[in-house]
């Protein structure tokens, strides 16, 4: 379906670009927000985003999912606006996590609502640095491929690998913090 809308386009019908903005909005504000950390920013990001992937739509060589390639485009665009602004978050961040119970953050977090969990989730990736909250909202949200996550940010596949499992122990020590921290004022 989407190679017929890119065909169309393609031979003028400009109005069946509309498909790709709303199925891929979304996610591409959030991927946006997690390298810029402003909505404002993010907004113009996705805007100039999909501008470029409708320019470029010719250039797309389908080797790989539109939306992989849109979001290649959303993460340039971000880092190149993060850049400007001189935000860009240092990766020298320590690799070294502390042990935490895993378990206890499970089912802390098993007894929450659906929207409580969804609260918490977004909480901890905003609080987490800008390539850690990318690389699991694209893996575990958006749901890529370990392939499609080394297409959209650069980075190796053998990186990215243990980029993930490394942010993932991070989240759940945000995780662990935030859950004791609302008990306490629950209790």
């Amino acid at each position: 379906m989407e190679l017929l809308y890119i065909k169309q386009v393609l031979a003028g019908d400009t109005s069946r670009f509309s498909y790709f903005v709303t199925a891929y909005k979304d996610m591409a504000f959030t991927i946006a927000y997690r390298i810029v950390h402003n909505k404002e920013d993010a907004e113009e990001v996705v805007q100039d985003a999909f501008v470029k992937a409708y320019t470029s739509l010719a250039s797309f060589r389908q080797d790989s999912k539109f939306s992989t390639w849109l979001y290649r485009i959303v993460v340039n665009a971000a880092v190149s606006k993060t850049r400007k602004k001189k935000l860009f978050v240092d990766n020298s961040e320590t690799n070294l996590v502390e042990e935490i119970s895993i378990e206890g953050v499970e089912n802390a977090y098993a007894k929450l609502s659906s929207a409580e969990q969804k609260k918490f989730i977004n909480d901890a990736l905003n609080e987490m640095n800008t390539e850690d909250s990318l690389l699991l909202t694209l893996f575990y949200l958006e749901e890529l491929s370990l392939d499609e996550v080394t297409e959209v940010t650069g980075i190796p596949k053998e990186n990215v690998k243990v980029k993930i499992h490394r942010a993932r122990k991070k989240m759940y020590l945000v995780l662990d913090r935030q859950l004791r921290t609302d008990l306490k004022y629950i209790l």
